[in-house]
């Protein structure tokens, strides 16, 4: 009864966090009067594209060309939603967005959109990120590594060509960033191209970020594969199940970043869930909720988590000195982990500024960018395991809690 009453407020609580930020996966929820262009910018009598439609997305107003163009007084729409940024008559450059063509590519926590401005000789002259919501410490790693001035002084055209690494520590926003710049180039591009003859159809070369991300996604199987072996006959691990928990952490947490938490989940529930760009970590969400559902056994916390695999490994430095929690303490310390759950969900719902990433010690693999409550909490939790069995996983982890609501209790 308490599992189906936990179920329904978790139930309430993310509708009420879907009507407050008026999504649903992506979808709007009430139907919104989309601003036109010419209410946000100015454009010249003589202007021929002023009926050109453009999607809101892609709209840019005089108060954001100025902060690429200070300049500027004059914004005139070109085809494609490029605009010709003036100062008077004088032309100072090209001005776009990389939405719309990037609305499908995902960093961490959704798109990653871009304000592009090209020099008049159409070569890139200044890229800055626009909103996004994207976890500020980890966003913040990218901007100031210097990914965004990356393509500074190449035309449309080279972009494409231009090998590009990822920021360490933060993989997902940057591949977001990366992504969302090659997609609205490639237009430039082909718009560029739309008068001459078309290119022979051949196919390229792949690419060393191809291989690198086609090498990652095969271990990443791989290691999907060994832990379905693990849930399913954990006899055959023996102390194959130590390799595992180190596998996880190196692979899922420290290379890879793929790692579950709360603050992607409410985020892909508002704003829908970027398949191409995170087919991994959906592929990951869904084994956790069904397998336990199904078989009643913990598949993701059990085997994969990379926090709990860390406080495992901590505690086998330590087999004979645990502490002993008193039965109500312990009682009370597993409650809370409960109360983190729906107080978080609470809090998102009614807009108060709560965020689940900010919490979460999963960011402790990358300590250079993980928020300070966080680093705190996940190196005390590892300290702790040495003497107390998961800690962590046991009375603090929100995603924990929710995998343990969904699970089917064990015949």
């Amino acid at each position: 009864m308490k599992k189906l009453l936990d179920i329904i407020i978790l139930l309430l609580l993310f509708a009420l966090l879907c009507i407050n930020r008026a999504k649903f996966l992506g979808n709007a929820l009430f139907s919104k009067e989309a601003p036109t262009s010419s209410s946000q910018v100015e454009t010249p009598p003589e202007s021929t594209n002023e009926e050109a439609p453009v999607p809101p997305s892609a709209v840019i107003t005089l108060e954001e060309a100025k902060e690429l163009f200070p300049e500027a007084t004059v914004l005139v729409l070109k085809d494609d939603a490029i605009y010709e940024v003036k100062n008077g008559e004088s032309l100072l450059g090209l001005l776009m967005k990389s939405a719309p063509y990037s609305d499908e590519i995902s960093g961490f926590m959704g798109p990653t959109p871009l304000l592009i401005g090209l020099a008049p000789d159409l070569k890139i002259q200044k890229v800055i990120a626009l909103k996004n919501e994207e976890t500020p410490p980890f966003f913040e790693r990218v901007k100031s590594n210097g990914l965004l001035d990356a393509w500074n002084g190449l035309l449309p055209s080279q972009v494409a060509d231009k090998q590009v690494d990822v920021i360490s520590g933060a993989t997902f926003s940057s591949k977001g960033v990366i992504g969302s710049m090659q997609a609205r180039m490639a237009a430039v591009k082909l718009e560029q191209q739309s008068s001459q003859e078309p290119p022979p159809d051949t196919t390229p070369a792949l690419s060393p970020t191809n291989r690198k991300r086609l090498f990652s996604d095969a271990v990443f199987l791989i290691l999907i594969i060994i832990s379905f072996v693990a849930f399913f006959r954990p006899s055959l691990m023996g102390k194959g199940r130590i390799w595992l928990l180190l596998a996880s952490i190196i692979v899922l947490a420290i290379w890879q970043g793929r790692i579950l938490s709360m603050a992607q989940f409410t985020v892909w529930l508002v704003n829908g869930i970027p398949i191409a760009a995170q087919w991994a970590i959906l592929l990951l969400f869904l084994l956790s909720i069904l397998l336990p559902i199904i078989f009643g056994k913990a598949y993701y916390c059990a085997w994969l988590c990379p926090m709990g695999a860390a406080q495992v490994l901590l505690g086998e430095l330590n087999k004979k000195h645990k502490l002993k929690l008193a039965p109500t303490l312990l009682q009370w310390l597993q409650m809370l982990r409960t109360a983190i759950l729906f107080g978080g969900l609470l809090a998102i719902a009614i807009g108060l500024t709560f965020d689940f990433a900010n919490f979460e010690a999963f960011t402790i693999f990358h300590p250079q960018t993980a928020p300070i409550v966080a680093l705190v909490i996940g190196l005390l939790s590892l300290l702790l395991s040495i003497w107390l069995p998961r800690p962590w996983c046991r009375f603090l982890c929100p995603l924990g809690e929710l995998l343990e609501i969904l699970r089917r209790k064990k015949v």
